[in-house]
């Protein structure tokens, strides 16, 4: 018996983008998340290569690092990043940002999907004038970006969002999420970061318990505040000693102040300092070796600080601030999150007095296969990116049953949304509608028992002004029904009284050709649509009344010119609804609904 062959499925080419990735920031963030995600997209079975502007960076034997001059130019992808994306035919390409980047970003251009990895915490004023002058004045070089990012308004970043043409955004913390959000941005996935756990080995458990600080000396890292918490529990009794384990990324300056402080603790024979930068095994070794681990973050400069998860998983309890990106992953690991500075002695004496117990479950934190997994997906949350997504199509097509449906999956999906029906937004033609109620070309007529009314202006003198009036009624219906921050979901909107307006003057040629153009223009952008089409049969069965309209077969041919016009997908509604909305959000996901007149 000959056993057929199984194709298998073709492995998708990826590129993950990230700026400055040199060898030494691999356990720093943004950069390990870039690392991390190349790592588990190649274990999921793509062809993935790590494109940065570093002069040295890691090196990696499952996939090519690949180092380029530069990565962008004036907020646009660079000629060579182009270049190398076309060359290794890159299906998708994920781009490590900030929130400043993204403010100043204009059309990538790039030839693939475009998925903007968002790295960069949501800081507000008041986290960061929290510090007091001098030590904003010592930490600028740290604190500047993040006040950068904390006055950008909301509309650079949709713009910027909008602009760059990317299809999703990803965010690495539910804090980050909901505060651009609120700002107007798309409400992506959430990519959670992983860290791996070597051995611990290095350090004796022999020691006096220890509380650990990990980091720069700044005090944005909250290092005085692990001090002042520390020397106040000494003093109520608490028997440990504080270790400082100090990056020496943070500056010889606060260095210096920060020596200057322990010299002045009456606890200093309590506290060790060390100076250096650790390998992952000693860190984890620190961590394993520690009961407390106080991470009093005021301004986190980058999102998710790696050491409150690897902190947690070594058994050791932490004791944070709850600081944007840091409070919420604290808790999840079971750490002690207070909302002030003053709790934080209390926390450390009610971590440092629990009984020990096993660590968390490290299988959610240890997986970058399994954390990227939902990217790797066709991603529903892709529609978040949207402004618009209308439904067009005469009546009894089921537009109104399908926009339900979709909400219903856009609700179950933690997208907002707002849902519109627009018709009869007579804001300027009400005079004229009642002048040729007066003559008889406004009028019901009853056809088949149903009641019907017709505006019958073709070839009279009603059909410029009206069309004209018309014009001025849907540029304020769009201005006040459709310019909303989160997503609108139309049951008809302007395309649809575009098929009206043809009916009602006759001018079908300019009003396809121009009106619908201008239309479109005026429609929050991105904006997808589809036409909504059901069998004549079927519309008789459910609306009768629909079909008694002298004009439906006409009407059904223009929707179908209208969606030739602006090249997007005739859906037919004649199955189950569940197939419908399916075939919508593959439509507008996949970009053949998209409202552009070229593309």
């Amino acid at each position: 018996m000959t056993v057929p062959r199984v194709a298998r499925a073709r492995a998708p080419r990826l590129a993950v983008v990230c700026f400055g990735l040199e060898r030494t920031r691999v356990r720093q963030q943004p950069w390990h998340i870039a690392l991390g995600l190349a790592r588990g997209l190649h274990a999921r079975g793509a062809r993935v290569v790590l494109v940065s502007d570093a002069t040295d960076p890691p090196r990696e034997e499952a996939f090519a690092i690949l180092q380029l001059p530069r990565l962008f130019a004036g907020g646009r992808a660079s000629p060579e990043l182009c270049r190398l994306v076309t060359t290794l035919g890159i299906e998708r390409a994920f781009l490590i940002t900030g929130a400043f980047r993204l403010a100043r970003m204009r059309p990538l251009a790039l030839p693939c999907r475009v998925t903007l990895i968002l790295a960069s915490p949501r800081l507000r004023l008041r986290e960061l004038i929290g510090l007091s002058p001098a030590d904003l004045w010592r930490e600028r070089r740290f604190l500047l970006l993040p006040l950068i990012n904390a006055l950008l308004p909301g509309f650079l970043l949709r713009r910027g969002f909008h602009r760059s043409q990317a299809r999703d955004i990803v965010y690495l913390s539910e804090a980050a999420r909901s505060r651009y959000v609120a700002l107007g941005l798309p409400r992506g996935a959430l990519l959670r970061p992983q860290v791996t756990m070597p051995e611990p080995g290095g350090v004796s458990k022999d020691r006096r318990p220890q509380v650990l600080y990990l980091g720069p000396a700044l005090a944005a890292r909250g290092v005085d505040l692990a001090i002042a918490a520390f020397e106040q529990a000494r003093a109520r009794g608490l028997d440990g000693e504080l270790l400082l384990l100090i990056r020496p990324d943070g500056g010889s300056s606060a260095l210096r102040w920060l020596k200057r402080r322990l010299a002045r603790s009456p606890f200093a024979s309590s506290i060790r300092l060390e100076t250096r930068m650790l390998s992952a095994s000693e860190v984890n070794a620190h961590l394993a070796a520690a009961r407390v681990l106080l991470a009093p973050f005021r301004a986190p400069v980058s999102d998710v600080p790696l050491v409150v998860i690897e902190g947690a998983l070594a058994g050791c309890t932490p004791v944070a601030l709850d600081a944007p990106g840091v409070g919420e992953y604290a808790r999840a690991l079971g750490g002690l999150v207070v909302s002030s500075p003053a709790e934080l002695t209390d926390a450390l004496l009610r971590a440092w007095q629990r009984p020990s117990s096993p660590p968390p479950d490290a299988r959610p934190w240890t997986s970058w296969e399994k954390a990227v997994e939902p990217l790797l997906e066709t991603c529903f949350h892709a529609i978040a990116r949207y402004r618009l997504i209308a439904l067009c199509g005469v009546d009894g097509s089921g537009k109104t049953s399908l926009v339900r449906a979709l909400g219903a999956r856009l609700a179950a999906a933690g997208i907002s949304y707002t849902p519109v029906w627009s018709r009869f937004r007579n804001y300027l033609s009400k005079p004229l509608l009642a002048l040729a109620r007066l003559t008889g070309h406004n009028r019901k007529e009853r056809h088949h028992g149903f009641t019907i009314g017709y505006h019958d202006f073709r070839e009279t003198w009603y059909a410029k002004p009206f069309l004209a009036l018309q014009t001025i009624d849907l540029t304020l219906d769009i201005a006040l029904r459709f310019r909303r921050r989160d997503l609108v979901v139309a049951d008809r909107c302007c395309l649809d009284t575009i098929v009206d307006l043809c009916i009602d003057t006759g001018y079908d040629e300019f009003i396809l050709e121009h009106l619908v153009a201008y239309l479109v223009r005026l429609l929050p952008q991105p904006a997808a649509a589809v036409v909504i089409e059901r069998a004549p049969r079927s519309i008789a069965m459910r609306r009768p009344d629909a079909l008694a309209d002298r004009h439906f077969f006409r009407r059904r041919a223009l929707y179908r010119r209208l969606a030739e016009r602006l090249r997007i997908p005739v859906i037919s509604n004649d199955g189950l609804i569940e197939d419908t909305v399916e075939k919508v959000i593959t439509a507008v996901i996949g970009g053949s609904a998209d409202l552009a007149l070229a593309r």
